[in-house]
């Protein structure tokens, strides 16, 4: 394996070149750090993070905190994280909260110890909380904003207006929403553009839960909105509108001829679902991508002022939806 004295010799240039032209120091010639980049690159050169850490006080290390890392919203999401941490050369250590709240504080503060920054995604931390770990460590947040700290997040307020915009344009006039875990920032947002949009439209709106975000949460609340007698589902997440979907099938209603099915983040892959979910694309790997570059920008200069960015989302429609048949009778299982 290369050694940084193997990189010096073959590049011709001292040992400390090496070390301030892979750490982006200012203070190196471009045309040397060029040279010392190609020079590491063909000798498979990895510089000791470890080491460097001791030396410069930084670990090369960035961690990401998650609430499920089953659910395929947050795939893209790490995905953008890790390109942006790979071509920077700084390593990413992942926790998952497991949809509980309550350990959040203490994977943040492990994480802390290990690492130079934070990117929390769907963090259900107090905003209070976010803002005592940001103080600590520059933080950044995926998918929700707090006054004070760099974030980035789908505008999911406009998104669920979209939604039931769709849906009223179609003749429904009573809707369920299935909404997911309490303590979700995101689906406060939902909330909120559903009501407004609701009482803008005049649709008659219910809404049930909270629901675990999961293809079986969907199941568990089929029935439900079987008894509901409402002519169209919103889901509070992709995984919920699925396992509903599925489940209603299965109990003999047609879909989209009796019950209209939404999502939202656009998460799941073509052909998962039958019929297509009609649903809202979250840009989740945007997210990522952004949230990584702020990072990067906050931990070279903390001084900056805090960042925010609110992405617009898209309605992507889809076979789950369709026109509301104000003669027929809601629907109702068969089998």
């Amino acid at each position: 394996m290369a050694t940084i004295h193997d990189v010096a010799r073959e590049a011709g240039v001292s040992i400390a070149t090496v070390s301030r032209s892979l750490n982006g120091a200012a203070r190196v010639n471009p045309e040397t750090r060029r040279r010392v980049i190609e020079t590491a690159e063909a000798l498979n050169f990895r510089p000791n993070l470890a080491a460097r850490g001791l030396a410069t006080g930084k670990l090369g290390n960035v961690g990401v905190l998650l609430p499920d890392v089953s659910n395929p919203f947050f795939g893209p999401i790490v995905a953008g994280i890790a390109q942006v941490a790979q071509e920077r050369r700084f390593g990413m250590f992942l926790a998952d909260s497991r949809e509980d709240p309550s350990v959040e504080p203490e994977l943040v503060a492990r994480l802390s110890q290990q690492v130079d920054g934070l990117i929390l995604i769907a963090s259900r931390l107090e905003d209070d909380d976010v803002r005592v770990f940001a103080q600590r460590r520059p933080t950044v947040l995926v998918n929700r904003l707090v006054d004070g700290v760099d974030g980035v997040a789908i505008d999911a307020a406009q998104g669920m207006d979209d939604l039931l915009t769709h849906l009223a344009r179609m003749g429904h006039t009573s809707v369920l929403y299935l909404d997911g875990p309490a303590a979700s920032r995101s689906g406060r947002a939902k909330r909120a553009g559903l009501t407004a949009a609701a009482d803008r439209l005049g649709v008659d709106l219910r809404i049930a839960g909270p629901h675990a975000p999961t293809f079986a949460g969907g199941r568990a609340a089929a029935q439900k909105v079987v008894d509901s007698g409402r002519t169209a589902v919103i889901g509070f997440d992709d995984l919920i509108a699925w396992g509903l979907l599925t489940r209603v099938r299965e109990m003999g209603i047609d879909v989209p001829g009796r019950l209209s099915i939404a999502g939202f983040d656009d998460s799941l892959d073509e052909g998962m679902v039958t019929p297509g979910l009609t649903t809202i694309a979250a840009r989740s790997g945007s997210m990522g991508t952004i949230a990584a570059e702020m990072l990067e920008r906050r931990l070279a200069d903390v001084t900056l002022p805090p960042a925010s960015e609110l992405l617009r989302s898209t309605l992507v429609v889809r076979g789950s939806t369709g026109p509301a048949d104000s003669v027929r009778e809601p629907a109702r299982a068969t089998g």
